[in-house]
C-alpha cells in the first residue's frame, strides 16, 4: 500500500439542461469535465432546500446515497456522486439515454394501443432482477445492507433505446418517507403503486417491492392502473375488496399464463405473496425462455424506435429528449 498516494478528485460539471422538476427537486443533463477535454454526460439530481434543512432527512439522505454508490447493476441506474453545494444537496447519476414506462405507456394511449404481453414481463423481469439484486446486496463485512426501493412505479423504470430496462431512484424513496411527517405526505411513494401494508404505515421489506412490481406489470399489460387514485383511503379500500380482474378483459392477447404470476405478485397476504425479487425472475424468464428463444434488448430497441419514430436515437439535445414527467 505505500506505492499509493492518497488524492482528492474534485469534478467539475456543466448544466446542459433542466429535464424535469418535482416535488424533492430539479433533474438536469450535464456534462462531468475531465482533463484534456474529457467528458461524461450525467443525470443530476438536485434537492429542495427545505427538505436539506431537516437535519434528520440531511443526515439519512447522506446515508442513503453512501449505501446506494455501490448499487452497480445492468438494470440499475447508477449513482456516482453525493455532492454538498454549500447549503444544498445534489446527486450525480448515470444518464439513462431513453424514456420512462410513463413515457410508453402515454405513446400507447394515444394510439389506443397496449404494449405486447412478452415485451411486459420482459420489462417486468429486468425490474425484477434489479429487485433481487438490492434486496440480497451486502456490505463488505457481509451484512445484509436492507434495501428496499418502495417507489416502483412506471416514472422509475426506464429503457434505453438500446433497450436496457434501468429501475431508478433507488434507496431515495426510502430515505424520504421515514423524514418528517410534513415530508411524509409528500414523497413516501406513489399512492396508486403502494402495497397495503406501505399504505397502512406497518413496516416495508422486500414483499413490497414485489407488490408494487405487480401493480407496473399490471399497467404494462392493460394500459390501465389497478388502483387509479391518490386518495389513500380509497387505496387502501381497494386492496381489501376490490378483486384483481383479469387483464385479459382489456387485452384478450394476454397470455393466460401470465395471470398467475400476476395475481401472486399482488397477493394482499404477505405470506402469499412472492418473498424474493429471485423468484419472480425465474417465473417469468421460464414463461419466456422455456420454448427456447424469448425477448431480448434488442427486440425491445427495435420495438421503441417504431413506437417513437419521431426521436433521433443518436442524440440528446435539444428537441430529441423526451421529458419525463
Amino acid at each position: 500500500m505505500d506505492d499509493l498516494k492518497a488524492f482528492q478528485y474534485v469534478s467539475t460539471y456543466r448544466i446542459v439542461q433542466e429535464i424535469a422538476q418535482g416535488g424533492m427537486g430539479k433533474v438536469y443533463l450535464a456534462d462531468q469535465l475531465g482533463v484534456a477535454g474529457y467528458t461524461k454526460t450525467v443525470g443530476i439530481k438536485t434537492i429542495r432546500a427545505e427538505l436539506v434543512n431537516s437535519g434528520v432527512f440531511r443526515d439519512l439522505f447522506i446515508a442513503e446515497a453512501k449505501l446506494v454508490a455501490d448499487l452497480i447493476h445492468e438494470n440499475i441506474q447508477q449513482v456516482y456522486q453525493l455532492i454538498d453545494m454549500g447549503g444544498s444537496f445534489a446527486i450525480v447519476m448515470e444518464w439513462v439515454h431513453g424514456i420512462t414506462f410513463e413515457d410508453i405507456n402515454a405513446r400507447l394511449d394515444e394510439r389506443n394501443a397496449y404494449l405486447p404481453p412478452e415485451l411486459a414481463v420482459f420489462l417486468a423481469s429486468r425490474v425484477a432482477r434489479a429487485l433481487h439484486y438490492a434486496h440480497e446486496k451486502r456490505d463488505r463485512t457481509g451484512d445484509l445492507l436492507n434495501v428496499v426501493h418502495r417507489d416502483v412505479s412506471p416514472v422509475n423504470v426506464f429503457a434505453s433505446w438500446q433497450g436496457v430496462v434501468k429501475l431508478a431512484d433507488f434507496g431515495i424513496a426510502k430515505t424520504l418517507d421515514i423524514s418528517g411527517p410534513d415530508e411524509r405526505k409528500q414523497i413516501m411513494g406513489k399512492v396508486p403503486y403502494m402495497s397495503p401494508e406501505q399504505a397502512r404505515g406497518d413496516g416495508t421489506d422486500r414483499r413490497t417491492d414485489l407488490f408494487a412490481l405487480g401493480l407496473v406489470l399490471f399497467e404494462m399489460l392493460t394500459g390501465e392502473q389497478l388502483y387509479p387514485t391518490d386518495d389513500l383511503r380509497e387505496v387502501m379500500a381497494m386492496h381489501k375488496n376490490k378483486p384483481i380482474p383479469s387483464p385479459r378483459e382489456w387485452n384478450p392477447a394476454i397470455p393466460a399464463e401470465v395471470e398467475p404470476f400476476l395475481r401472486k405478485l399482488l397477493e394482499y397476504d404477505l405470506e402469499k405473496r412472492y418473498q424474493t425479487g429471485k423468484e419472480v425472475v425465474k417465473d417469468l424468464e421460464v414463461f419466456m425462455y422455456g420454448g427456447g428463444y424469448g425477448p431480448t434488448n434488442e427486440k425491445l430497441a427495435a420495438y421503441l424506435h417504431e413506437l417513437f419514430p419521431e426521436v433521433d436515437k443518436n442524440r440528446l439535445l435539444p428537441e430529441e429528449v423526451i421529458k419525463p414527467q
